[in-house]
């Protein structure tokens, strides 16, 4: 089993956390608490790397959105593999990413 790797870069008002291997049951704790950790607007979250990802990782895609969305914050999901991309879309992950993004407040973006 490959297992998680997530690097982080930083810059102004966004963190770039690059994920790497898989994402499942077993270490999505791994990457929630990198996330928790960042403080900028955007949490991008790059998956071209991402080999596999479970419910569980979908889940905690969602789970963060949400957190994010309530303190006025941002997730992006990008780079995904077509395989997992078609994944979340059956999920209905990027109906809600959409969601949130409609009901922000429109201030010059």
């Amino acid at each position: 089993m490959n297992g998680l790797e997530v690097s982080v870069h930083r810059e102004k008002d966004r963190t770039v956390l690059r994920v790497a291997g898989e994402l499942d049951f077993s270490n999505i704790n791994q990457l929630q608490q990198e996330i928790e950790r960042q403080d900028t607007k955007i949490v991008e979250i790059d998956c071209s790397a991402l080999q596999f990802m479970d419910s569980s990782g979908a889940g905690l895609l969602l789970s963060i959105a949400r957190v994010l969305n309530l303190q006025n914050r941002i997730l992006e999901i990008t780079h995904i593999p077509e395989h997992i991309y078609h994944d979340l879309d059956i999920i209905g992950v990027f109906r809600v990413l959409e969601s949130f993004k409609a009901s922000r407040p429109t201030g010059g973006n």
